[in-house]
């Protein structure tokens, strides 16, 4: 089976670019959210492998405090993307055990690269 990973991205486009990517690699899809609120929720009911977290999302909720919330009942390795280049975000993210960064626009061999590093050997399909 392959590994399973959750998108959470506001963005239509980047979201369609991440998953063509992630298939491409044999990994699973299991949904793609546009909110905090809704990854929440996935997260409950599809358990993902892996969560690739955009920062800002629609609603009210950031990635970052999305993920502080998923951290309340799952341990879910996540790599948060973003456009952005703010130390004081990094500073909050690197607070968040087992997650990532990656930089927009994110490239396969990054994205393919980060996946493989959060997602034990064994498991890769």
């Amino acid at each position: 089976m392959n590994n399973q990973v959750l998108i959470v991205e506001d963005c239509f486009i980047q979201s369609t670019v991440l998953k063509k990517i992630l298939e491409s690699e044999n990994f699973g899809v299991t949904a793609v959210c546009r909110s905090g609120d809704e990854a929440l929720d996935e997260v409950n009911k599809a358990k993902p492998d892996l969560i690739l977290m955009d920062i800002y999302l629609k609603g009210e909720m950031t990635g970052v405090q999305a993920v502080k919330k998923i951290r309340e009942q799952s341990e879910v390795p996540v790599i948060f993307i973003t456009a952005l280049n703010d130390s004081e975000l990094f500073n909050d993210i690197q607070t968040i055990m087992n997650s990532g960064l990656l930089q927009k626009p994110v490239s396969k061999s990054d994205l393919v690269g980060a996946l493989h590093s959060f997602i034990p050997e064994k498991a890769v399909a």
